[in-house]
């Protein structure tokens, strides 16, 4: 591995995807699908991966009409220079937005389960000066540290679960086909907004190795995600309510503390249990800020890509500051991905295929 390479291997992106996608919005999901489709939201993920692989065809169907090229590239091409110069500083906006609310989101976590007397600017700070060591490598180190990590994320994750499946209630499952259609669909598309990390392939996909196996790295991270949603949120169901999943804020938390290890002589056993939530939101974060920093360099032309990454720091902090309190942020998060989750999955890389494909530009002209 070398400093500052900015390569990453097919088995590298699909880990570092699946990581990503398993963040913050795992923990709130069991209480949106309740919320959404009753007893049958644990169906949800199923249609959320309709909803997704449209997403991975219209960014990889834009990408591969323009090889080696990525959206701050793509778009001055396609709409003028400087609508696209504006286009691309939304899309920046969008992520660091993302990424600080996404970090407000962990630190309450955290600080309600691990760390009550800790003040949250502290946890926040540690995690994203931790975020720049990290980044500062570049993408391969990222790649490298993510096939490390998910032993230590999933692993732990699949012991827990077995442990929940056999002590659950599944009657609480039922009574199924209840759901209202309009309900499904809706609760669906929420679920869908889990596949975020995808509008990060804008940037970094042409710096995967094998670049025409993008569509399937997409499918397979998003297959991956959809069944670990389907089970999360069926035991969350069985294993704590789906009444009481949909009042709680964090109810896959609820489900974690209600699990005693056998002949435990750990005081806080959730330190084990949370430390897989810890290891992904701290991927995701990296993933947010390192897409950030790359398309800021490559628009500044500068030399070394990792020097916008420092800068972006006090940015994110504040922004994860601004929410008053834990609801807020739930709020914030669950509000910002509802409005503007859609634009760059689908919405700017449909119309941006569109209009290459009716002016000509791209294609074959480009190869």
């Amino acid at each position: 591995m070398y400093t500052h390479n900015a390569n990453v291997s097919v088995r590298q992106i699909k880990i570092l995807f699946i990581l990503q996608m398993f963040n913050m919005s795992m923990l709130i999901l069991p209480r949106i699908a309740g919320k959404m489709a009753g007893h049958d939201g644990y169906l949800l993920p199923i249609l959320a991966f309709a909803f997704g692989a449209v997403y991975v065809w219209s960014i990889v169907s834009l990408l591969e009409r323009f090889p080696g090229e990525g959206l701050d590239t793509i778009a001055p091409k396609v709409v003028t220079k400087v609508l696209g110069m504006i286009l691309i500083g939304v899309y920046i906006i969008k992520i660091i937005i993302g990424a600080g609310l996404e970090v407000r989101m962990f630190a309450e976590m955290v600080s309600q389960v691990l760390l009550p007397k800790t003040p949250l600017p502290v946890i926040i700070l540690i995690l994203l000066f931790a975020v720049h060591y990290l980044i500062k490598s570049g993408l391969e180190a990222s790649g490298r540290m993510a096939e490390i990590v998910a032993y230590f994320v999933f692993v732990p994750f699949a012991f827990v679960l077995a442990m929940v499946a056999v002590k659950t209630d599944y009657k609480q499952l039922m009574p199924f086909g209840t759901a209202n259609p309009e309900g499904v669909i809706r609760g669906a598309y929420f679920v869908s907004m889990t596949f975020m990390p995808l509008e990060f392939m804008l940037i970094i996909g042409n710096l995967v190795s094998k670049p025409y196996k993008l569509k399937s790295v997409g499918l397979y991270a998003i297959g991956v995600i959809s069944i670990l949603e389907v089970i999360l949120i069926g035991f969350t169901f069985t294993g704590v309510g789906m009444v009481t999943a949909t009042k709680q804020i964090w109810p896959v938390l609820t489900l974690m503390q209600s699990i005693q290890l056998p002949g435990s002589f750990v005081e806080n056993q959730e330190i084990f249990m949370m430390a897989w939530w810890i290891l992904s939101v701290y991927m995701y974060i990296s993933g947010a800020m390192y897409v950030a920093s790359l398309t800021m360099s490559r628009l500044a032309h500068f030399n070394r890509q990792n020097v916008t990454v420092m800068p972006l720091i006090p940015i994110v902090f504040f922004i994860s500051m601004i929410p008053g309190s834990l609801s807020e942020s739930y709020s914030y998060l669950v509000n910002f991905n509802s409005k503007w989750g859609l634009s760059f999955l689908l919405i700017i890389p449909l119309v941006l295929l569109l209009i290459a494909k009716v002016s000509g530009k791209g294609g074959e002209k480009n190869e």
